[in-house]
């Protein structure tokens, strides 16, 4: 692709992204796209989550100016590649699509993996698969039929690793920026012009969501924005029949060398497989325990945790690109060795960033870890048999019996609707912690005093298993209550339950 195109196509990408996120913020606000303060969030007001929307728009011109130009008969060298740009296009959108819903409905991690998977067989009709890569020590290996459940679970374990590290103001765009520049170089020099187009577009329009994107955020991602990347990159990078040449027949990489740009997701999706698994936590419930959660509570500020991410991600692009395009020279293969060392060290780093905590810690926790991931889906289950806004509310007093909080309070316009208190508070001579958070347009807060334990890692994960359910009570509210308002002032007594004092 000649120069001067790409840099076209990126200043495209920044300039249309870079106009469109003020009009895409007031449809967060409008259509009820917001990210309210509160649980693992530090922002301190609503923040829209439409910036997927913003990056859509751009990549939507570049895919219909392809057809366009396919169509007219001026690109008839890419006739032959009409159902996968086609399919690709499909489900990117449909990938968009299912994340905003997620975004405005919280859905559940069942419907939104049956959604990826949808999207992932609308690349297979396309003709997308993993149909031959190169293994060290092995030579080129065909996956035949079995190159299709392996480029799902791939196109799929990408889409998820991108939308878990979007946990950081500026973190999941910097690292697809990088990837999708990668991306462009090497289908550029490659010849492949449909997604070199689509990934310098996707570059440019990065940039310019970062403006607005990088700490402090004006805007977020959201689920729609993180899935679509990690949908359209993992495509890109992956599929045998798509346009990247990293596993075309012929190739002399290693079969790492297609994931090395978006690599940090994917080390940090086997980093919270395992990290959850030793704890006891919910593989499907997010927690504020993360990689770039931990190297925040090192370096107490976002702006440099997220320029280090940065730093390794362009390492692993650079390396990429080095392994891609074969180059040969000392220098260059020195650079390679280096680059790979510090990776290496970089990972080991990385793990003792858990190591403080202790393995006996973690397993003689583990059963409260996991009561607190069963107390979520039993509570979600009693929120959707609840008849009316009373019953919704009346589970609230499940904090003070299950979750031994010290009292759980509703209130109203001032006034106290609800109080549950427990006689036999646990841990007496700890600190208590206190909260309140809105639960409703309304009027309604809810507020609660909790002990602090001995572990942080059971303190956190307490106060967002707390979060997440009065995010489901909130969401079955309805929109009004009029009688609510009316309801007199009343306190309900917990019944005293013998337990021992446990310190977790």
């Amino acid at each position: 692709m000649p120069l001067g195109v790409a840099a076209g196509l990126l200043v495209f990408g920044f300039g249309a992204t870079y106009a469109i996120i003020p009009q895409a913020k007031k449809w967060g606000r409008n259509w009820g796209l917001v990210a309210p303060p509160g649980g693992r969030r530090h922002h301190p007001q609503d923040t829209p989550l439409t910036g997927g929307i913003a990056l859509f728009i751009p990549l939507m011109a570049a895919f219909l100016a392809f057809f366009g130009l396919t169509l007219s008969g001026k690109l008839t060298i890419l006739l032959p590649e009409w159902p996968r740009m086609l399919s690709l296009f499909l489900g990117t959108t449909w990938i968009l699509i299912l994340g905003t819903i997620d975004d405005r409905l919280m859905l559940g991690w069942k419907p939104k993996l049956a959604g990826q998977f949808l999207a992932g067989l609308v690349l297979v009709l396309g003709g997308h698969t993993v149909s031959v890569a190169t293994i060290p020590w092995v030579g080129p290996v065909h996956f035949g039929w079995l190159g299709i459940p392996l480029f799902l679970c791939a196109v799929v374990t990408i889409t998820n690793a991108i939308n878990l590290i979007d946990g950081l103001d500026g973190l999941a765009g910097g690292i697809c920026f990088f990837a999708a520049l990668t991306n462009a170089v090497i289908a550029s020099v490659n010849g492949d012009f449909f997604p070199a187009t689509i990934s310098f577009t996707l570059a440019g329009s990065l940039l310019g969501f970062l403006r607005f994107n990088f700490p402090p955020a004006s805007i977020f991602l959201g689920d729609g924005g993180s899935m679509m990347l990690g949908f359209l990159l993992g495509t890109l990078a992956i599929s045998s029949t798509a346009f990247f040449p990293g596993q075309r027949l012929g190739t002399s990489i290693m079969i790492l060398a297609p994931f090395l740009p978006l690599g940090i997701p994917l080390f940090e999706v086997a980093l919270s497989v395992l990290r959850r698994w030793l704890t006891g936590t919910a593989l499907f419930l997010g927690d504020g325990n993360h990689l770039h959660h931990r190297l925040l509570g090192k370096i107490k500020s976002a702006r440099p945790t997220v320029a280090i991410f940065y730093f390794f991600s362009a390492s692993l692009c650079a390396l990429t690109l080095l392994l891609v395009l074969e180059v040969q020279t000392p220098v260059l293969r020195f650079l390679a060795g280096f680059l790979t060392l510090v990776l290496m060290l970089a990972v080991t780093w990385s793990l003792r960033l858990y190591g403080e905590r202790g393995l006996f810690l973690t397993l003689r926790n583990r059963p409260y870890f996991k009561f607190l991931g069963e107390f979520l889906r039993f509570m979600k289950l009693r929120i959707g048999r609840a008849r009316s806004a009373a019953d919704l509310l009346a589970l609230l007093e499940s904090g003070v019996r299950d979750l031994e909080f010290d009292r759980v309070e509703v209130v109203h316009q001032g006034r106290i609707l609800k109080k549950w208190a427990n006689p036999q508070p646990v841990h007496p001579d700890s600190p208590r912690l206190a909260f309140e958070e809105s639960l409703a347009a309304w009027g309604l807060q809810v507020k609660w005093v909790r002990p602090l334990h001995g572990d942080e890692d059971y303190n956190e994960y307490l106060q967002l298993t707390w979060h997440r359910f009065l995010g489901a009570v909130k969401a079955a509210l309805p929109p009004q209550d009029p009688g609510l308002g009316e309801a007199p002032a009343r306190e309900e007594g917990q019944e005293p339950v013998a337990r021992a004092s446990r310190r977790r």
